[in-house]
Formats: C-alpha cells, sequence, structure tokens
C-alpha cells in the first residue's frame, strides 16, 4: 500500500511571522553550511549538518513526517542529509516570510502543475484570479493552515497520481473528511491547492481555513483521520490499478461471478428451505445441548456433539443456494491468491473452512431457540428505511420566494440520488453532503436525515455514530418522523435503551408502522430493560400489520397459533399468516402449508432461519479485502490472539466468533 505522507504547519492569524522566517532563513544560508559534493555523498553526515537539522526538527517538528527524513533517518549520510535540509528549507522556511508570499509561493513555485499562468486549484477547478485568493487569505484573522500531501514519484506513477486530474479528485473526495479533521463545518470550509512536482516525490500544497476566524482546531488525532481518508481513497485506487494490470477476460469473469454470489445470498435470505434430516437432526442436536453443561460454544462442545454441529453445517451446505455459494466462493478466493501470487488452499468442506467458523455457532444458537422453546421473529432480513418527502411548504406570494423552495427542493433530490447512486465518483458524494449541509442551514430540515444517513453509513464520509445521531435528532425535532424512528433504531444499536425508546414511541405514536413494529417487539419480550406489556405489545403490531408491515403480520400469526401472551386463535392466526405470506414472508408460507401438523413446524422454522442466517454469513465473506485479510493474518498474531483469548478464561480450541443473538 502507498505510504502518504501528510504534515500541516499554521500561521497564526494576526500576527507577523517574517521574523521567525527570517531568523531560519539566516540557520539555513549562514556561513559553514555544509555543502555536498557528489564524491562525498555517501560518507557520513556532518557534525553541522547534524546540529542543524536538531534545530530545525525544533522548530518545525513536522518536517519528521517528510520522505527525506525518513531516508536521513535511515541513512544519514552527507546525500539524504543535504535533500533533507533542501526540502525542509522549500516547504517550512521559504514560504513562511507572509500568507500573501505562501500562496503566491504556492502557486507558482518551479515544478507546479500550471493550468495557465497560475497553479492554484479548489473544489471548482482553476481559481480564476489569483490576486483575490492572495487577498482573501492575507486578510484572514484567524488560523491558516498550510498542509502538504506527498507520495514517492514511483508510488504516484503506479496509482496514476502524476496526473493533476487524480490530485483534485483525491482532495475533493477527501475534504469533507479534512473538514472533520479541522474542526471545521464543511459549509465553513475555505481552502486551495497547487500539485508540485519534484524529482523523486510529488506533493500538494494547501491553504486552508475557515470562513468563522474562531473555528478550526487540528488535533493529532484530526491529522490522523484526515490521513486515514487520505490513504483510504488511496488504497481503492491502488487495489484498482493492481486489478487493471490483470487479464481483462479475468475481470469480467470475476464481475460475472460476483453478481451470481450477489443473486445466491439473495436466494438464501428469501427462499425457503425442507429437509427431514436437517429437521432431526436439529431436533437430535436440541436435545444433546439440553444435556451439555458450561457455555453452548462450538469449541466447549463434546467431540460427539460437535459431530453433530458438523453434519448439520455440512447438510446445509448440500443445498443447492449454499453449495453453489460456498464453490463461487473458493473460486474467487483461489483466483485472489493467484492476483497476490499466493497458493491457494485446499478446498475443504463447509464445516472445517475456517474462514466460515461462524455458521457452526449459528448452527447452535439457532438450535438453542428451539430447546429453550423462545419466541422468535425471524425478521433478520427485515429493511426498513422509510424516507421523508422533499419538502414543498405553501407557495409564497413572492415569486423569487417560490423559486427558491423548488430549487431548494431540487438540489434536496439531486443530493440524495448522488449519495445513494452505488457508481457515483466518491468527490460528487463529498459535495453532495456539502450541499446538504449548506440546505440545512438554510432552513430545509429534511436535508438532516440524510446527513444523519450518510455518517451512520459512511457515504460521502467516514462513519461517525455519533455525528449521525445528531443529524437524526435534528431532523426529527423538526418533525421528520423517519428520522425520530431512524434515531431510536441507532440508539437501540449502541445499547442506549431509554432514550432510543423515546424516539421509537415518539415514531410510534405518529403510526409509524415501523417504529410500531420495532417498539411492539421489545414491549412483548421485555428486551433490553424494557418492562413487558403484552396489550401495548397487541396493538402496536395490530396498528403496524393494519398498515401493511409483514413482519408484523406474521408475529401475531405465531402469537395466536401458539397462545403464547394471548389466548391462542387458529383462525386469527391463519388469518396474520395469508396476509404475510401474500406479501412474499416464507415463514408464513411455512406454517400455512403445515396447518394440519402446527407442531411438528417448529424443527422447520428453524431449518429456515438456519438457511436465512447463511446468507448473512455469505455476505460478510464475500468481500474481497475481508477474504485476503483472514487469508494474510500471520502465525505470530494468531498465536498472540490464542494466548489473549485463553487468559480472559477460553479453551485453546475455541476460536469462535459468537455473533450476538438476532432476535
Amino acid at each position: 500500500m502507498a505510504r502518504l505522507i501528510f504534515i500541516s504547519p499554521y500561521m497564526k492569524g494576526g500576527r507577523d511571522a517574517a521574523r521567525l522566517a527570517h531568523r531560519t532563513r539566516y540557520f539555513a544560508t549562514r556561513e559553514g553550511v555544509q555543502l555536498l559534493k557528489d564524491d562525498n555523498a555517501h560518507l557520513p553526515a556532518t557534525k553541522k549538518q547534524q546540529q542543524y537539522i536538531q534545530r530545525l526538527l525544533r522548530s518545525f517538528p513536522e518536517a519528521r513526517e517528510l520522505t527525506e527524513y525518513e531516508n536521513y533517518a535511515n541513512t544519514p549520510n552527507r546525500k539524504t542529509a543535504f535533500a533533507f535540509l533542501e526540502q525542509i528549507h522549500e516547504d517550512f522556511i521559504e514560504p513562511m516570510d507572509s500568507r500573501e508570499n505562501y500562496l503566491d509561493y504556492v502557486a507558482n513555485r518551479p515544478g507546479v502543475k500550471s493550468m495557465g499562468e497560475h497553479g492554484l486549484w479548489n473544489a471548482h477547478g482553476k481559481v480564476p484570479s489569483l490576486e483575490n485568493a492572495i487577498a482573501e487569505v492575507a486578510q484572514h484573522t484567524g488560523n491558516v493552515w498550510t498542509p502538504i500531501i506527498s507520495l514517492s514519484r514511483e508510488n504516484a506513477e503506479r496509482l496514476g497520481y502524476t496526473d493533476l486530474k487524480n490530485w483534485q479528485e483525491l482532495i475533493n473526495a477527501s475534504i469533507t473528511d479534512i473538514a472533520k479533521g479541522y474542526k471545521i463545518r464543511p459549509s465553513h470550509l475555505r481552502w486551495y491547492a497547487a500539485l508540485h512536482e519534484k524529482e523523486k516525490h510529488l506533493h500538494v500544497h494547501m491553504i486552508i481555513f475557515s470562513t468563522d476566524p474562531k473555528e478550526g482546531f487540528l488535533t493529532k488525532q484530526g491529522i490522523r483521520s484526515i490521513k486515514s481518508a487520505l490513504v483510504s481513497t488511496i488504497y481503492r485506487n491502488d487495489r484498482l490499478h493492481i486489478y487493471e494490470q490483470k487479464d481483462e477476460q479475468r475481470g469480467l469473469l470475476r464481475q460475472e461471478a460476483e453478481a451470481r454470489m450477489a443473486a445466491l445470498i439473495g436466494q438464501m435470505a428469501t427462499g425457503a428451505l425442507q429437509s427431514d434430516k436437517l429437521e432431526l437432526l436439529v431436533a437430535d442436536l436440541a436435545q444433546r445441548l439440553q444435556e451439555v453443561s458450561g457455555k453452548k460454544v462450538y469449541g466447549y462442545l463434546p467431540p460427539r456433539v460437535k459431530r453433530i454441529v458438523d453434519e448439520i453445517v455440512d447438510e446445509l451446505a448440500k443445498d443447492e443456494r449454499v453449495s453453489s455459494a460456498y464453490a463461487l466462493w473458493q473460486d474467487l478466493r483461489e483466483q485472489l491468491c493467484i492476483d497476490y501470487n499466493q497458493t491457494p488452499p485446499m478446498r475443504v468442506p463447509l464445516s472445517q473452512q475456517k474462514e466460515f467458523k461462524t455458521v457452526r455457532n449459528m448452527v447452535i444458537r439457532e438450535t438453542l431457540r428451539l430447546s429453550e422453546m423462545r419466541f422468535t421473529f425471524e425478521d433478520d432480513a427485515i429493511s426498513d428505511e422509510p424516507e421523508p418527502e422533499p419538502e414543498e411548504p405553501p407557495v409564497p406570494p413572492d415569486p423569487s420566494a417560490e423559486r427558491m423552495i423548488h430549487q431548494r427542493a431540487r438540489f434536496y433530490r439531486r443530493a440524495k440520488s448522488v449519495l445513494d447512486a452505488a457508481d457515483a465518483d466518491p468527490s460528487e458524494k463529498s459535495m453532495a453532503l456539502v450541499t446538504l449541509h449548506r440546505l440545512w442551514e438554510e432552513g430545509y430540515t429534511i436535508a438532516a436525515h440524510q446527513l444523519g444517513k450518510s455518517y451512520r453509513d459512511g457515504v460521502g464520509s467516514s462513519v461517525d455514530q455519533e455525528l449521525a445521531a445528531e443529524w437524526f435528532q435534528k431532523s426529527a425535532e423538526a418533525g421528520n418522523t423517519c428520522s425520530a424512528y431512524a434515531l431510536g433504531k441507532l440508539l437501540l444499536e449502541q445499547e442506549q435503551f431509554p432514550q432510543a425508546l423515546h424516539w421509537l414511541r415518539q415514531a410510534a405514536e405518529q403510526n409509524d408502522p415501523c417504529a410500531q413494529y420495532r417498539l411492539g417487539k421489545l414491549l412483548l419480550t421485555g428486551a433490553e430493560g424494557v418492562p413487558k406489556d403484552i396489550d401495548a405489545a397487541i396493538q402496536l403490531l395490530k396498528g403496524s400489520a393494519t398498515q401493511g408491515n409483514s413482519f408484523a403480520q406474521y408475529t401475531l400469526g405465531k402469537l395466536y397459533l401458539l397462545g403464547q401472551e394471548v389466548q391462542a386463535d387458529r383462525e386469527e392466526a391463519l388469518r396474520y399468516f395469508a396476509q404475510a405470506a401474500a406479501q412474499g414472508n416464507t415463514y408464513a408460507q411455512y406454517f400455512i402449508d403445515h396447518q394440519d401438523d402446527f407442531s411438528g413446524a417448529a424443527a422447520g422454522t428453524v431449518v429456515f432461519r438456519m438457511l436465512h442466517q447463511m446468507s448473512r454469513i455469505f455476505r460478510e465473506n464475500a468481500a474481497q479485502p475481508a477474504i485476503y485479510a483472514g487469508m494474510q493474518i500471520d502465525k505470530k498474531r494468531r498465536r498472540r490472539l490464542q494466548e489473549k483469548r485463553m487468559a480472559m478464561g477460553h479453551k485453546a480450541d475455541d476460536h469462535e466468533d459468537i455473533s450476538p443473538q438476532m432476535q
């Protein structure tokens, strides 16, 4: 992976930096500075060089991030010392006379990738007037940061970053994360950049500040987050570059394989599975688990019980959808090994595949539901992401105000479509977030909902759950029911149960069917510390079912069928099952098909759930980076992880990833 250099000195607004700059220039040019000749290049650095470098490092500690310093630290000879001194003089000393001079220097210095008379650009492309930009920076009264982003020429050429356009796309794609790192609101961020080219590396000089002079603060964590965002984008391009070097036909075949995998996962997530043998094995395992003491996870089970679990896994693997997906996964992994010049591992049964260890504990977990007679909801595949409609307030009498209303709605739809598009350019997504921030500041409240989704899912920015909750709350407080539900669901995942219940109740009171179902489910089971309230749960579930929620319909069907918490009513159960089945609920259809033998349907439902859980496990393992990451973990790290687990009380062979129980 390409190594990225990111450093960020700054100048304090309202202060004259000339004195420090001139003093530093004196040190750089004073009599006695050692000038190197080629024949002495590989001799050890002189004492004066070493002393001078130490003084400069005290003045400019961020210079340690330069590639030239790394070369000097590893090989402290006269050549590397001179290269470092030259670079620190160029990047830190020459530009520091004043902010006006610095921007002019960035735009016009030798080696700059110019676009006519200068090389300065921003989010909109070439800066029309260099003089206006210089004046804007010079007159700013707050902090002005001058970050430098650098790649070695080798990496730049390999990744295509000798092209100005690619650097522009990199910065544009990362600008929201850059604003976040500097603690500047995206709508307040102002920046300029220019690409400089040297023999051994290419780098971008930037000017960054906020329209609010009091805003902006850079910490070490901020630097790390900015660097992480930049590296993430570059690494994505790096990985793409690797694949572009491979045979084009093989790439097309891989794309087809990934599309087939996605289709198979979808079939597992929504399909049905009936197997007498699996139902018998599940019933046998349920009995055996009742006889086992201690932890009910694979690594702790007796060998005879482990064999039953393995048999269930391998029997599941005989299903055409599962077997095809597993064979395809192995094909993709083997191809990935070839791409990275690794020897493909041997093919083994699914029950013995280390990358699918979670399958075995999934089988145990689902079987325990049967043996413990726990009520299950079968809603793992639920997709409830209601969207607020664009705001269309009453048309004002002023024609210009009317145009503004429609313009904001149009900007909102455009930004949302970019964020929802899977093939949208990262820079486009980043700019869409900027648009949403501006819409919110202009009073367009549902923009906050999309901002919440973006930070929650990492679309256009890195994942930030705290920011997501903040934006969802702003939208909910503005009256958007969808946001109240989204916030409640997010807080549930974060185990902030009192706050989650508050927002779920608010959404349910406004007849949101998703919120009614989720809140009814919590009240029905008394989960997460919520006091049981059967009557309230039934009313909420019926309200959701009336609005067409198939999961609520199926849950009510099971309640009336099993007579748990309510009086058993076969006809009512079949009525709700029929409503859910009409919307494609396979579990409901299964109960309808077995209405003459409801008692035997429980084991079949467990088998259904196992198939659907397989879709989740395959989805988690289908991503190429995950596959590669799992393959490349070294033996030392595996040993350290095992030692840590054993120190926490785990057995030596307990290597299972124990997923949280899914209701």
